[in-house]
Protein backbone atom coordinates (compact mmCIF):
# COMPACT_ATOMS: atom_id res chain seq x y z
CA UNK A 1 0.00 0.00 0.00
CA UNK A 2 1.37 3.40 -0.95
CA UNK A 3 2.15 6.12 1.53
CA UNK A 4 -0.66 8.23 0.05
CA UNK A 5 -3.20 5.48 0.64
CA UNK A 6 -1.97 5.05 4.21
CA UNK A 7 -2.37 8.76 4.82
CA UNK A 8 -5.90 8.74 3.44
CA UNK A 9 -6.86 5.75 5.60
CA UNK A 10 -5.37 7.39 8.67
CA UNK A 11 -7.24 10.60 7.91
CA UNK A 12 -10.54 8.69 7.86
CA UNK A 13 -9.81 7.26 11.29
CA UNK A 14 -8.91 10.58 12.94
CA UNK A 15 -11.18 13.34 14.21
CA UNK A 16 -9.85 16.85 13.78
CA UNK A 17 -10.31 19.70 16.23
CA UNK A 18 -12.74 21.40 13.85
CA UNK A 19 -14.83 18.24 13.58
CA UNK A 20 -14.91 17.86 17.36
CA UNK A 21 -16.24 21.40 17.59
CA UNK A 22 -19.10 20.40 15.28
CA UNK A 23 -19.87 17.42 17.51
CA UNK A 24 -19.88 19.71 20.55
CA UNK A 25 -22.20 22.12 18.72
CA UNK A 26 -24.60 19.24 17.97
CA UNK A 27 -24.46 18.26 21.65
CA UNK A 28 -25.18 21.84 22.75
CA UNK A 29 -28.13 22.10 20.34
CA UNK A 30 -29.57 18.85 21.70
CA UNK A 31 -29.13 19.98 25.31
CA UNK A 32 -30.80 23.33 24.59
CA UNK A 33 -33.68 21.63 22.77
CA UNK A 34 -34.29 19.03 25.47
CA UNK A 35 -33.88 21.59 28.26
CA UNK A 36 -36.44 23.88 26.62
CA UNK A 37 -38.93 21.08 26.08
CA UNK A 38 -38.41 19.74 29.60
CA UNK A 39 -38.68 23.10 31.36
CA UNK A 40 -41.85 24.11 29.50
CA UNK A 41 -43.48 20.73 30.09
CA UNK A 42 -42.56 20.57 33.78
CA UNK A 43 -43.66 24.18 34.32
CA UNK A 44 -46.99 23.40 32.69
CA UNK A 45 -47.53 20.33 34.90
CA UNK A 46 -46.58 22.21 38.05
CA UNK A 47 -48.94 25.05 37.12
CA UNK A 48 -51.76 22.58 36.45
CA UNK A 49 -51.17 20.88 39.80
CA UNK A 50 -51.24 24.12 41.79
CA UNK A 51 -54.36 25.27 39.94
CA UNK A 52 -56.08 21.94 40.49
CA UNK A 53 -55.40 21.97 44.23
CA UNK A 54 -56.78 25.51 44.49
CA UNK A 55 -59.93 24.62 42.55
CA UNK A 56 -60.51 21.62 44.79
CA UNK A 57 -60.12 23.73 47.93
CA UNK A 58 -62.40 26.44 46.50
CA UNK A 59 -65.16 23.91 45.88
CA UNK A 60 -65.16 23.09 49.58
CA UNK A 61 -64.74 26.69 50.76
CA UNK A 62 -68.01 28.44 51.75
CA UNK A 63 -66.39 31.82 51.10
CA UNK A 64 -65.63 31.12 47.43
CA UNK A 65 -68.27 30.90 44.73
CA UNK A 66 -68.40 28.40 41.88
CA UNK A 67 -65.60 28.85 39.37
CA UNK A 68 -63.82 31.24 41.72
CA UNK A 69 -66.55 33.86 41.32
CA UNK A 70 -67.77 36.14 44.08
CA UNK A 71 -69.94 33.97 46.34
CA UNK A 72 -73.48 34.92 47.34
CA UNK A 73 -73.69 36.58 50.75
CA UNK A 74 -73.55 34.04 53.56
CA UNK A 75 -75.46 36.35 55.91
CA UNK A 76 -79.23 35.89 55.94
CA UNK A 77 -81.56 38.80 55.07
CA UNK A 78 -82.76 40.90 57.96
CA UNK A 79 -85.72 39.31 59.70
CA UNK A 80 -85.17 35.88 58.12
CA UNK A 81 -86.01 32.92 60.36
CA UNK A 82 -85.18 29.83 58.30
CA UNK A 83 -85.88 26.30 59.37
CA UNK A 84 -82.51 25.03 60.57
CA UNK A 85 -82.00 21.41 59.58
CA UNK A 86 -79.01 19.44 60.84
CA UNK A 87 -77.99 17.16 57.99
CA UNK A 88 -75.17 14.74 57.32
CA UNK A 89 -73.94 12.23 54.76
CA UNK A 90 -72.31 8.85 55.22
CA UNK A 91 -70.80 7.52 52.01
CA UNK A 92 -71.28 3.76 51.92
CA UNK A 93 -70.15 2.70 48.45
CA UNK A 94 -68.78 4.16 45.24
CA UNK A 95 -70.27 1.86 42.65
CA UNK A 96 -68.37 3.19 39.66
CA UNK A 97 -66.17 6.09 38.64
CA UNK A 98 -65.30 6.81 35.02
CA UNK A 99 -63.12 9.67 33.86
CA UNK A 100 -63.97 8.74 30.27
CA UNK A 101 -67.74 8.76 30.89
CA UNK A 102 -67.60 11.99 32.93
CA UNK A 103 -69.34 10.79 36.06
CA UNK A 104 -69.57 8.52 39.09
CA UNK A 105 -72.24 6.49 40.86
CA UNK A 106 -72.49 6.47 44.66
CA UNK A 107 -74.51 4.87 47.48
CA UNK A 108 -74.86 6.98 50.61
CA UNK A 109 -76.99 7.66 53.66
CA UNK A 110 -78.32 11.16 54.27
CA UNK A 111 -80.21 12.27 57.35
CA UNK A 112 -82.17 15.31 58.46
CA UNK A 113 -82.89 16.44 62.02
CA UNK A 114 -85.10 19.45 62.83
CA UNK A 115 -87.59 20.80 65.33
CA UNK A 116 -91.19 21.71 64.60
CA UNK A 117 -94.05 20.48 62.46
CA UNK A 118 -92.56 21.46 59.10
CA UNK A 119 -92.64 18.79 56.37
CA UNK A 120 -89.72 16.42 56.01
CA UNK A 121 -87.05 18.25 53.93
CA UNK A 122 -85.84 14.87 52.77
CA UNK A 123 -88.99 14.24 50.75
CA UNK A 124 -88.07 16.65 47.96
CA UNK A 125 -84.31 17.18 48.06
CA UNK A 126 -82.31 16.92 44.85
CA UNK A 127 -78.72 16.16 43.86
CA UNK A 128 -77.13 19.12 42.10
CA UNK A 129 -75.32 18.00 38.91
CA UNK A 130 -76.74 14.54 39.34
CA UNK A 131 -79.81 12.33 39.30
CA UNK A 132 -81.24 10.16 42.06
CA UNK A 133 -81.54 6.59 40.78
CA UNK A 134 -83.13 5.22 43.95
CA UNK A 135 -84.19 6.64 47.32
CA UNK A 136 -85.45 4.69 50.33
CA UNK A 137 -86.59 6.13 53.66
CA UNK A 138 -84.93 3.97 56.29
CA UNK A 139 -85.97 5.76 59.49
CA UNK A 140 -88.63 8.32 60.44
CA UNK A 141 -88.80 9.04 64.16
CA UNK A 142 -89.98 11.74 66.56
CA UNK A 143 -88.52 12.60 69.97
CA UNK A 144 -90.58 15.33 71.58
CA UNK A 145 -90.64 18.17 69.08
CA UNK A 146 -87.51 16.90 67.30
CA UNK A 147 -87.92 14.87 64.10
CA UNK A 148 -85.35 12.66 62.42
CA UNK A 149 -85.39 10.96 59.02
CA UNK A 150 -82.74 8.78 57.37
CA UNK A 151 -82.56 7.94 53.67
CA UNK A 152 -80.48 5.55 51.64
CA UNK A 153 -79.76 6.99 48.21
CA UNK A 154 -78.06 5.86 45.03
CA UNK A 155 -77.22 8.68 42.63
CA UNK A 156 -75.39 9.17 39.36
CA UNK A 157 -73.37 12.41 39.50
CA UNK A 158 -71.88 14.23 36.54
CA UNK A 159 -68.26 15.21 37.09
CA UNK A 160 -66.07 16.93 34.51
CA UNK A 161 -62.68 15.63 35.58
CA UNK A 162 -59.53 17.69 35.17
CA UNK A 163 -57.42 15.34 33.03
CA UNK A 164 -54.46 17.67 32.47
CA UNK A 165 -52.31 15.51 34.78
CA UNK A 166 -53.67 12.10 33.74
CA UNK A 167 -52.48 9.49 34.73
CA UNK A 168 -51.15 11.22 37.89
CA UNK A 169 -54.44 13.07 38.40
CA UNK A 170 -56.37 13.78 41.59
CA UNK A 171 -59.97 14.95 42.04
CA UNK A 172 -62.50 16.06 44.60
CA UNK A 173 -65.82 14.20 44.33
CA UNK A 174 -68.76 16.17 45.71
CA UNK A 175 -72.29 15.24 46.70
CA UNK A 176 -74.40 18.42 46.62
CA UNK A 177 -77.85 18.31 48.20
CA UNK A 178 -80.43 21.09 48.24
CA UNK A 179 -84.20 21.60 48.32
CA UNK A 180 -85.27 23.50 45.19
CA UNK A 181 -88.64 24.55 46.63
CA UNK A 182 -87.11 26.45 49.56
CA UNK A 183 -84.54 29.22 49.40
CA UNK A 184 -81.83 29.77 51.97
CA UNK A 185 -83.81 32.30 54.00
CA UNK A 186 -86.48 29.61 54.36
CA UNK A 187 -84.33 26.51 54.99
CA UNK A 188 -80.75 26.45 56.22
CA UNK A 189 -78.72 23.26 56.43
CA UNK A 190 -76.34 22.78 59.37
CA UNK A 191 -73.63 20.26 58.54
CA UNK A 192 -73.35 17.31 60.94
CA UNK A 193 -69.57 17.01 61.01
CA UNK A 194 -69.47 14.52 63.89
CA UNK A 195 -71.52 11.75 62.25
CA UNK A 196 -70.69 12.30 58.57
CA UNK A 197 -67.92 10.32 56.95
CA UNK A 198 -66.80 7.65 54.50
CA UNK A 199 -67.06 3.94 55.13
CA UNK A 200 -63.77 2.08 55.42
CA UNK A 201 -65.16 -0.35 52.84
CA UNK A 202 -65.27 2.29 50.12
CA UNK A 203 -62.83 1.52 47.34
CA UNK A 204 -62.32 3.20 43.98
CA UNK A 205 -60.55 1.30 41.26
CA UNK A 206 -57.29 3.11 40.53
CA UNK A 207 -57.70 5.74 43.25
CA UNK A 208 -57.24 6.18 46.99
CA UNK A 209 -59.15 8.52 49.33
CA UNK A 210 -56.97 10.90 51.30
CA UNK A 211 -59.34 13.56 52.69
CA UNK A 212 -63.02 14.30 53.28
CA UNK A 213 -65.13 17.21 54.49
CA UNK A 214 -68.76 18.32 54.77
CA UNK A 215 -70.18 21.83 54.98
CA UNK A 216 -73.11 24.09 54.19
CA UNK A 217 -72.60 26.45 51.26
CA UNK A 218 -74.79 29.14 49.73
CA UNK A 219 -75.60 28.26 46.12
CA UNK A 220 -76.88 31.07 43.90
CA UNK A 221 -78.81 30.60 40.66
CA UNK A 222 -78.30 33.61 38.41
CA UNK A 223 -81.95 33.52 37.36
CA UNK A 224 -85.45 34.09 38.71
CA UNK A 225 -86.53 30.89 36.90
CA UNK A 226 -89.35 32.98 35.43
CA UNK A 227 -90.98 33.65 38.82
CA UNK A 228 -93.19 36.74 38.28
CA UNK A 229 -92.93 37.61 41.99
CA UNK A 230 -89.20 38.36 41.64
CA UNK A 231 -87.46 41.29 40.02
CA UNK A 232 -85.44 40.41 36.93
CA UNK A 233 -81.77 40.04 37.94
CA UNK A 234 -82.58 38.67 41.39
CA UNK A 235 -80.50 35.66 42.38
CA UNK A 236 -82.22 32.67 43.92
CA UNK A 237 -79.97 31.50 46.76
CA UNK A 238 -80.38 28.01 48.21
CA UNK A 239 -78.71 26.29 51.13
CA UNK A 240 -76.57 23.43 49.85
CA UNK A 241 -75.23 20.55 51.90
CA UNK A 242 -71.96 19.55 50.27
CA UNK A 243 -69.74 16.59 51.01
CA UNK A 244 -66.32 16.41 49.35
CA UNK A 245 -64.08 13.37 48.99
CA UNK A 246 -60.52 13.91 47.73
CA UNK A 247 -59.05 11.05 45.67
CA UNK A 248 -55.71 10.54 43.98
CA UNK A 249 -53.83 7.85 42.08
CA UNK A 250 -51.64 6.02 44.56
CA UNK A 251 -48.58 4.10 43.43
CA UNK A 252 -46.99 3.87 40.00
CA UNK A 253 -48.45 0.65 38.65
CA UNK A 254 -51.02 2.28 36.36
CA UNK A 255 -48.46 4.83 35.15
CA UNK A 256 -45.98 2.11 34.23
CA UNK A 257 -48.62 -0.02 32.54
CA UNK A 258 -49.54 2.89 30.29
CA UNK A 259 -45.99 3.74 29.26
CA UNK A 260 -43.97 0.52 29.52
CA UNK A 261 -44.50 -0.04 25.79
CA UNK A 262 -43.45 3.54 24.96
CA UNK A 263 -40.33 3.34 27.14
CA UNK A 264 -39.42 0.05 25.47
CA UNK A 265 -39.92 1.58 22.01
CA UNK A 266 -37.65 4.53 22.82
CA UNK A 267 -35.04 2.15 24.23
CA UNK A 268 -35.15 0.08 21.05
CA UNK A 269 -34.74 3.23 18.95
CA UNK A 270 -31.62 4.16 20.94
CA UNK A 271 -30.09 0.73 20.30
CA UNK A 272 -29.66 1.87 16.69
CA UNK A 273 -26.74 4.06 17.84
CA UNK A 274 -24.71 0.85 18.34
CA UNK A 275 -25.36 -0.47 14.82
CA UNK A 276 -23.05 0.42 11.95
CA UNK A 277 -24.75 3.16 9.90
CA UNK A 278 -24.26 1.29 6.62
CA UNK A 279 -26.41 -1.57 7.97
CA UNK A 280 -29.38 0.47 6.84
CA UNK A 281 -32.18 -2.05 7.46
CA UNK A 282 -31.59 -2.64 11.20
CA UNK A 283 -30.26 0.87 11.84
CA UNK A 284 -33.38 2.62 10.49
CA UNK A 285 -35.81 -0.26 10.94
CA UNK A 286 -35.52 -0.06 14.72
CA UNK A 287 -36.40 3.64 14.72
CA UNK A 288 -39.30 3.31 12.29
CA UNK A 289 -40.78 0.40 14.24
CA UNK A 290 -40.37 2.33 17.50
CA UNK A 291 -42.11 5.35 15.94
CA UNK A 292 -45.18 3.30 15.03
CA UNK A 293 -45.25 1.79 18.53
CA UNK A 294 -45.11 5.26 20.12
CA UNK A 295 -47.94 6.52 17.91
CA UNK A 296 -50.03 3.47 18.81
CA UNK A 297 -49.43 4.17 22.50
CA UNK A 298 -50.69 7.72 21.95
CA UNK A 299 -53.99 6.40 20.60
CA UNK A 300 -54.36 3.98 23.50
CA UNK A 301 -53.82 6.61 26.21
CA UNK A 302 -56.06 9.13 24.43
CA UNK A 303 -58.92 6.62 24.44
CA UNK A 304 -58.94 6.61 28.26
CA UNK A 305 -59.92 10.28 28.67
CA UNK A 306 -62.74 12.45 27.24
CA UNK A 307 -62.17 14.35 24.00
CA UNK A 308 -61.53 17.68 25.72
CA UNK A 309 -58.70 19.04 23.60
CA UNK A 310 -56.53 19.32 26.73
CA UNK A 311 -52.89 18.25 26.47
CA UNK A 312 -52.63 15.70 29.26
CA UNK A 313 -49.50 14.46 31.00
CA UNK A 314 -49.88 11.27 28.94
CA UNK A 315 -49.95 13.28 25.71
CA UNK A 316 -46.79 15.14 26.68
CA UNK A 317 -44.93 11.95 27.65
CA UNK A 318 -45.97 10.34 24.36
CA UNK A 319 -44.94 13.49 22.49
CA UNK A 320 -41.51 13.50 24.11
CA UNK A 321 -41.06 9.85 23.16
CA UNK A 322 -42.01 10.53 19.53
CA UNK A 323 -39.62 13.51 19.45
CA UNK A 324 -36.75 11.36 20.76
CA UNK A 325 -37.41 8.65 18.18
CA UNK A 326 -37.64 11.17 15.34
CA UNK A 327 -34.37 12.79 16.39
CA UNK A 328 -32.74 9.36 16.60
CA UNK A 329 -33.68 8.78 12.96
CA UNK A 330 -32.27 12.18 12.07
CA UNK A 331 -29.08 11.32 13.94
CA UNK A 332 -28.82 8.02 12.09
CA UNK A 333 -29.16 9.84 8.77
CA UNK A 334 -26.33 12.23 9.66
CA UNK A 335 -24.20 9.38 10.97
CA UNK A 336 -24.73 7.43 7.74
CA UNK A 337 -23.65 10.47 5.74
CA UNK A 338 -20.47 10.82 7.79
CA UNK A 339 -19.67 7.11 7.61
CA UNK A 340 -20.49 6.39 3.96
CA UNK A 341 -20.30 9.61 1.98
CA UNK A 342 -17.59 11.53 3.83
CA UNK A 343 -15.93 8.28 4.94
CA UNK A 344 -15.19 9.65 8.43
CA UNK A 345 -15.67 6.41 10.33
CA UNK A 346 -14.31 7.56 13.68
CA UNK A 347 -16.25 10.82 13.49
CA UNK A 348 -19.45 8.84 12.88
CA UNK A 349 -18.76 6.64 15.91
CA UNK A 350 -18.03 9.65 18.11
CA UNK A 351 -21.24 11.28 16.85
CA UNK A 352 -23.22 8.16 17.84
CA UNK A 353 -21.64 7.96 21.30
CA UNK A 354 -22.30 11.61 22.13
CA UNK A 355 -25.86 11.37 20.85
CA UNK A 356 -26.66 8.21 22.83
CA UNK A 357 -25.51 9.70 26.13
CA UNK A 358 -27.44 12.95 25.62
CA UNK A 359 -30.59 11.23 24.35
CA UNK A 360 -30.68 8.76 27.23
CA UNK A 361 -29.93 11.31 29.95
CA UNK A 362 -32.43 13.83 28.58
CA UNK A 363 -35.21 11.28 28.14
CA UNK A 364 -34.86 9.87 31.65
CA UNK A 365 -34.58 13.32 33.25
CA UNK A 366 -37.59 14.76 31.39
CA UNK A 367 -39.85 11.82 32.27
CA UNK A 368 -38.83 11.72 35.93
CA UNK A 369 -39.30 15.49 36.23
CA UNK A 370 -42.73 15.37 34.55
CA UNK A 371 -43.98 12.57 36.78
CA UNK A 372 -42.71 14.39 39.88
CA UNK A 373 -44.24 17.73 38.86
CA UNK A 374 -47.65 16.18 38.20
CA UNK A 375 -47.88 14.06 41.36
CA UNK A 376 -49.22 15.15 44.73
Amino acid sequence: MSDESNEQAEEKQTVTAAERKKIYLWAVLLVVLFATVGILAVWSMQKNKVGSIKRHDDRMNPDVGEGGRQPPPSALPAGAAPLRVTAGIYLDRIVELSVKEVGWTVDFYVWFRWRGQEPDPGEKFQIVDGAIESKEKVTDSTNGDERYTLYRVQARITKFFDVSRFPRDDHVLTINIETPALERHQLLFVADNESSGVSSRVQIEGYSIYKQAILEKAHAYRSTHGDPRLVVGTDRVHSELRMGVWVYREGWGFFLKLFIGLFGAVGVAMLAFFIKPTDVDPRFGLGVGALFAAIANTYITSSLVPDTGVMTLADIINGVGILIIFLSLLESTISLYLYDRVEKVELSRLFDRFSFVIFLAAYVLINVSLAWAASL
